[in-house]
């Protein structure tokens, strides 16, 4: 009677032994967070400062994290910082997170010649950029800039340079025919107009408070590109872009008239430090609450989940984040090859 009844025991215990096995390999391994996340943008007061808030904001409401957002000159400063690991994430466009990766043009002094170690995470909004001035000036057109004071150098991103000399190209102007001026980044491009250092500066997107600033004062206005296909071909050559139409309306200070702007794209990346845990979190939550950004500032309205995976993407994705896009059927056969390709070019 005693064998049975231990034999019957023995048997119970591999039965819950069994289930507790079965059950424990059924759930989601629990994520290690570490008690902040830096996630670096351009200066306050530009558009991408706004934006890295706005997602920092939900993901710290979500997840068990404080993200703080960490305000740089732009990613020539920052995206050394994401290899030593004093960066965890970044908001910046799809030019400069090629270039820094690869460690190319101005990154490639900022890293050594070794390229920043980032991965995309999720492309997100378009941007709409374009070259500005004073209504008070006196331009009006692109051809009116010859001999002006133009914010053409932009020592936090090389990127934004490279927008501002396409445009010079855009209106068949050399660097020599305007009278160039340097800054630290976009934010301090309109500050020079404000303070009647500049007449125009190269390059500013949609959305940044101090447009509004300026148009309080002296009024903004955006110049328009010229949509000939010989004018984009020239452009094309300094920065990869397309053309779109913009109106007049309710947050586009600065348009006051239907005008051609550049459009690229803005990336999410993390770095390489990043576990793929907490990168399949970090996409999860934007994803799930991608509603609640919208309502923060204008243009994350375009920060939809539909953009989060592009076949236009410039840098690889985060494994951790592919891992996700798998699981919600946004990853096929057409990324898997692009992710191939791009991780082959570092």
């Amino acid at each position: 009677m005693r064998k049975r009844i231990s034999i019957l025991c023995i048997f119970i215990m591999i039965l819950f032994l069994g289930l507790w096995i079965g059950w424990s390999m059924g759930q989601t391994p629990k994520v290690t967070f570490p008690k902040t996340l830096n996630l670096a943008t351009h200066p306050v007061g530009t558009m991408l400062n706004a934006v890295g808030t706005g997602l920092a904001t939900v993901l710290s409401k979500y997840l068990p994290t404080v993200v703080k957002v960490m305000p740089t000159t732009g990613p020539i400063e920052w995206l050394p910082m994401a290899t030593s690991g004093e960066v965890d994430m970044g908001v910046l466009n799809d030019w400069d997170s090629k270039m820094g990766r690869l460690g190319r043009e101005d990154y490639k002094a900022a890293t050594g010649g070794k390229g920043a170690s980032i991965y995309l995470l999720c492309s997100g909004a378009p941007a709409l950029n374009g070259p500005l001035v004073a209504e008070t000036s006196g331009i009006k057109k692109g051809t009116d800039v010859k001999g002006k004071r133009y914010v053409g150098v932009f020592t936090g991103s090389a990127g934004i340079t490279a927008q501002a000399n396409a445009a010079l190209a855009n209106w068949g102007h050399k660097p020599t025919d305007v009278r160039m001026i340097s800054v630290p980044g976009v934010e301090a491009g309109v500050r020079a107009i404000i303070e009647g250092r500049a007449d125009i500066t190269g390059s500013t997107n949609i959305g940044m408070s101090v447009i509004a600033e300026l148009d309080a004062g002296k009024g903004a206005r955006y110049i328009s590109f010229d949509p000939s296909p010989e004018a984009f071909k020239r452009m094309q050559e300094h920065f990869p872009c397309y053309l779109v139409q913009v109106m007049p309306g309710p947050g586009m200070t600065g348009v006051r008239e239907p005008v051609f702007m550049m459009a690229y794209n803005f990336y999410l990346v993390g770095s390489e430090r990043l576990s793929d845990a907490v990168a399949y979190s970090i996409v999860k939550t934007l994803w799930e609450y991608n509603k609640e950004l919208g309502p923060i500032h204008v243009r994350l309205k375009d920060w939809t989940k539909d953009r989060f995976v592009t076949n236009k993407a410039t840098i690889p994705y985060h494994p951790g984040a592919i891992n996700f896009y798998k699981e919600v059927g946004a990853w096929g056969t057409e990324m898997e090859s692009l992710q191939k390709q791009l991780l082959a070019e570092k």
